[in-house]
């Protein structure tokens, strides 16, 4: 999975502001029909793939997710002299796409997918941050994020709680093109997703933890935009107990800007 992410923030009444997170999602699912007995006639081998064109076909899929909108508030100079802390809280806007439920459709022999793009539910969001000076030109940062899914959608799924945490390591490096100052970013981040339930029963597709490491770059403009471009990799990934597939996530590009 490939996510470009539009990241816009705007101050109104100072410390208040108001943040906006615009998913364009491209999700990639590769199926093959393997491990049969060797004895299996043509008429099988048909059936076989068949039914894998009705479950788990191979598909590219885009789309947005669903949009993030939170309230923020943020401080200076807390605990130490050029600190920042913030914290965000909001809802997600259920505009990414959903499906019906996918195990119904199976059990009918319906072609169906199991992929969506959004919850179709407003689920609450909390973020956290903090970040302090280590030295003259660098600091280091730590931050936590939350969505909590608290209902069924109208077409019974309820999403998956979502977690994730990071550590960062900013270093000023000076000039970038006609822009100044510029900062690198190097990171850790976990990412807790839980599992997600269709009509109260848990989808055994869903549930992981993964760690990854994230890449990036922060600037201003010369209208003193915050702008910044951060690349994701996955280092690790742990399915649940529950889960029948494999989890198989790609980078997260994400592009954001301040204004």
């Amino acid at each position: 999975m490939t996510t470009i992410q539009l990241q816009m923030e705007y101050t109104f009444d100072e410390p208040w502001g108001i943040q906006w997170r615009i998913p364009m999602e491209l999700k990639s699912r590769t199926s093959v029909v393997g491990g049969f007995d060797p004895a299996a006639t043509p008429e099988q081998i048909e059936a076989m793939d068949r039914n894998l064109q009705i479950h788990h076909p191979t598909r590219d899929m885009r789309g947005f997710g669903d949009i993030e909108m939170l309230l923020t508030w943020h401080g200076h100079d807390v605990g130490k002299d050029g600190a920042v802390f913030s914290t965000g809280l909001g809802t997600s806007l259920p505009i990414g796409r959903t499906e019906h439920d996918p195990y119904e459709a199976g059990d009918e022999g319906e072609a169906h997918e199991h992929i969506q793009f959004g919850s179709g539910t407003f689920d609450p969001l909390l973020d956290v941050f903090y970040a302090r000076p280590l030295g003259e030109d660098s600091m280091l940062s730590l931050y936590g994020r939350g969505r909590f899914p608290i209902r069924e959608s109208s077409k019974g799924f309820k999403a998956s709680s979502a977690l994730q945490g990071g550590i960062g390591y900013v270093k000023k490096i000076g000039k970038l093109g006609p822009w100044e100052p510029a900062y690198a970013i190097l990171g850790v981040i976990y990412q807790d997703q839980g599992v997600a339930r269709w009509h109260g029963e848990i989808d055994p597709n869903t549930g992981y933890n993964s760690l990854s490491g994230t890449l990036g770059i922060n600037w201003k403009d010369e209208e003193f935009r915050s702008w910044s471009l951060s690349l994701m990799l996955p280092i690790s990934t742990n399915t649940g107990e529950s889960s029948e597939g494999t989890y198989d996530p790609g980078p997260i590009l994400s592009l954001g800007v301040s204004f």
